[in-house]
């Protein structure tokens, strides 16, 4: 059976991670991983290495497609905290039309 993920927080947010997310919504949540469901973030490293820098050294960051998020997050340890940011609510909707929940 598939572990129910310890999602304290799903998040849209047009910008992703940066300094708001990054500290102020990870610090109060106790969040220790971000998972940044976006098909376009996913494939950009970039991208990716610019939002770790907002992210305190204490979060772990991940950057999924939205089909990838869907399939795997159920995997997810008890002992991770997530908090998940989404950049429309389009990525958000796509996320429960695919039973993530």
């Amino acid at each position: 059976m598939a572990n129910t993920p310890n999602i304290l927080l799903t998040r849209i947010d047009n910008r992703l991670i940066h300094g708001q997310v990054g500290m102020t919504w990870k610090n109060t949540l106790g969040a220790n991983l971000v998972i940044v469901a976006n098909d376009e973030i996913a494939n950009n490293e970039v991208q990716q290495n610019l939002m770790d820098m907002a992210l305190p050294e204490s979060a772990e960051s991940r950057y999924f497609t939205l089909d990838k998020t869907i399939r795997i997050i159920h995997k997810a340890a008890p002992r991770q905290k997530i908090f998940i940011v989404v950049r429309t609510p389009q990525d958000a909707l796509a996320l429960v039309e695919g039973e993530f929940r």
